[in-house]
């Protein structure tokens, strides 16, 4: 796939995730505005669900300036970008059981498979072959639970620092500066380190 509208827009796309990453942080400032304190902290509840998927478009566009060589997309912006969409995609993430899921679809389709293209006897070495589907649904579905279990709690770990309140809000500014930096021709971080 060709993606490289992505990293020809990269700024924007900077700015859009710096916007959503901070997103909590203006709720709070225009909560209390008496007219549009309601209506724009509905707007930002609103924006900050398409988080999720403003984080894969970061990591997309990132991963995509890395592998081109882009030549408008320096390597601090590239990691910035994979940072930023990593911070706004784990949020929602860490929150699911994605583990139990996993294992309960893995089991359910060892079973199914089995009772639908196999077919058991109604007894396997003297036992009901009702025990041997809960067996055979079982073993997948703790096996998988397992592994992924080990993941999801690695995921959950960086998640918590990732999308902690500091972090989005030091990298959705960075994000914004960046961005906007980018658009007038300069570079938050050619600035930063010189």
């Amino acid at each position: 796939m060709d993606f490289s509208i992505l990293v020809n827009n990269a700024e924007y796309i900077l700015i859009l995730g710096g916007f959503i990453a901070i997103s909590w942080f203006l709720q709070k400032l225009i909560r209390p505005v008496p007219v549009i304190g309601t209506p724009a902290s509905i707007l930002t509840k609103i924006v900050s669900f398409f988080g999720f998927f403003v984080g894969i478009a970061l990591i997309v566009t990132g991963a995509a300036a890395w592998q081109t060589q882009a030549t408008n997309v320096d390597t601090y912006t590239t990691y910035l970008l994979i940072i930023a969409g990593l911070a706004l995609m784990l949020k929602p993430i860490k929150e699911f059981p994605w583990a139990a899921l996993l294992g309960l679809i893995a089991g359910g389709l060892c079973a199914g498979a089995v009772y639908f293209f196999i077919g058991l006897p109604e007894t396997v070495f003297g036992i009901a072959s009702t025990w041997v589907y809960v067996i055979i649904f079982l073993i997948p579905a703790v096996i998988v639970y397992m592994v992924f279990k080990f993941i999801e709690d690695v995921l959950k770990m960086v998640g918590t620092i990732l999308a902690s309140r500091p972090v989005t809000f030091i990298v959705g500014f960075m994000c914004i500066a960046q961005g906007i930096l980018l658009l007038l021709g300069n570079n938050l971080f050619t600035i930063l380190l010189s």
